[in-house]
């Protein structure tokens, strides 16, 4: 009889405290922001189609980049690259904001992640690469690996992908391999167009051990990592 592996059954889980935010203290510029909102159909759509992904108990679909006190820069769909008050995620009680310091991120490396972005601010949003994304985590995605030798995310996301234009993850992927601290290491291997907000979040060769660093959680307390 095959033994059961009951490792899994046994280890840890992290409980995430809810912190209340402190600029220059649990966030920074060149910190990277993870959002997960229920109540957004975009945002549960997303969080749906990055499934396959998935790794953790903590589901995040929206990602932006910290350049200030309570400012960031993200993709907007209808919207473009914009900067934006955080105030709108630690305010709603529906939404759950996680915060990771990237490895090394001394102040002025994250300056330059920051000023990496607000580079790209009045860009446009790229909805062809986002219907890519939801393609590639489709039904069809089973059916396109068996087919192509590259993953569906190299093969429709390079139809489809317009330079200049930007989805959230791209955005923040592209900030950061932008430096030669990150440049082409962890997810950042891949092309920044085909890394998903999960795949980003989860990379723990990018960003700091976040066991270690409990300052950096989320803002629910209900979110908890395996």
């Amino acid at each position: 009889m095959k033994r059961l592996d009951t490792s899994r059954l046994s280890r840890p889980r992290l409980c995430v405290q809810s912190l209340a935010p402190a600029f220059g203290d649990n966030y920074k510029p060149g910190y990277i922001g993870f959002t997960h909102t229920g109540s957004s159909q975009l945002s549960t759509g997303i969080a749906w189609f990055t499934r396959w992904s998935r790794l953790s108990d903590i589901h995040v679909s929206h990602v932006l980049v910290v350049t200030g006190n309570n400012e960031c820069v993200e993709a907007l769909g209808g919207k473009g690259i914009v900067k934006s008050p955080l105030n709108k995620y630690f305010d709603d009680p529906k939404t759950q904001i996680f915060f990771r310091r990237p490895r090394k991120c001394t102040a002025a490396v994250g300056q330059r992640i920051a000023e990496t972005a607000l580079a790209q601010v009045g860009t446009k949003y790229d909805d062809l690469l986002i219907a890519a994304q939801m393609l590639e985590a489709s039904f069809l995605r089973r059916w396109m690996m068996s087919h192509f030798h590259n993953t569906p995310s190299h093969f429709v996301g390079r139809l489809l992908n317009r330079d200049i234009r930007w989805i959230c993850s791209e955005l923040a992927s592209y900030c950061l391999d932008c430096q030669p601290e990150y440049a082409d290491k962890g997810v950042l291997v891949k092309p920044d167009y085909a890394i998903d907000p999960q795949e980003l979040f989860e990379d723990q060769e990018i960003f700091a051990n976040w066991h270690s660093e409990p300052e950096e959680g989320p803002k629910s307390s209900a979110a908890r990592l395996a």
